[in-house]
């Protein structure tokens, strides 16, 4: 979400193209594959930092605790929203310069920084700087109850445990309820100093709810909401990929 992982997640599973609806950091079904399991890790900050940046709501056994936000829980973000995430891979275009196109095993595909490496947790998928101080991860959830905006208002439960949590913003990115959200925070990571993080919840083209997690130092922001950018203007679940 490695880094510094957040709070657990509720249950996780890879993103499938065959897969019904699925929520992202809050919903409380196991995963089938590898993405996530447990409370929505939104991101992780490896080494002995690894539960800082996930975060997840708790969950029951009838399913994740829920409680409707209003509109007026809704803070401005700081920083332009990232681009359209899912069914926005144009045929034919390539990747951006720094970037290459990777087809995931676990069946999505999107465009990362050159150099950066893949690594494979119970809490979704991560592409890591070689010092994995800066990282991009991906998961996807089961349960289709909960709207991505609520799924993250439910996720900051376990943020707010990290030392020196602050929310930067947390908003729907269009008029209806189901509408795409998303969460930009900050926090001290032991490992690796203040963190900024930008999270974007969202349903993929194959009914699944995915989650898009850029994470890096606080002296780079506004560089993480580049990076989420770029990967979510590729992000395709893999049946779902233009052609060419």
């Amino acid at each position: 979400m490695g880094e510094g992982a957040e709070p657990p997640a509720p249950g996780r599973r890879p993103p499938s193209p065959h897969r019904g609806p699925v929520l992202l950091v809050v919903l409380a079904v196991v995963l089938i594959g590898g993405i996530g399991v447990g409370t929505w890790h939104l991101l992780s900050d490896g080494g002995d930092d690894t539960a800082n940046e996930s975060s997840g709501p708790s969950a029951t056994a009838s399913g994740w605790d829920s409680g409707s936000p209003s509109p007026s829980d809704d803070v401005p973000s700081s920083g332009q929203p990232s681009a359209a995430p899912s069914g926005s891979a144009v045929a034919g275009s390539g990747p951006p310069q720094g970037y290459q196109r990777t087809a995931d095993p676990e069946g999505f595909t999107l465009d990362v920084p050159v150099g950066w490496q893949r690594v494979k947790r119970d809490t979704g998928v991560f592409y890591e700087s070689s010092d994995a101080s800066r990282l991009l991860q991906v998961f996807a959830l089961t349960s289709p109850q909960v709207t991505p905006y609520e799924a993250l208002k439910q996720a900051e439960t376990s943020l707010k445990k990290n030392p020196g949590y602050k929310r930067y913003g947390l908003k729907r990115l269009g008029p209806a309820d189901d509408a795409d959200a998303e969460l930009q925070y900050g926090y001290r990571s032991e490992k690796y100093g203040p963190r900024r993080v930008v999270d974007r919840a969202f349903t993929g083209p194959d009914g699944v709810q995915y989650a898009v997690l850029v994470a890096g130092p606080s002296d780079e922001w506004p560089r993480q909401v580049e990076r989420q950018r770029v990967a979510l203007g590729a992000f395709c679940p893999t049946a779902y990929c233009p052609a060419g």
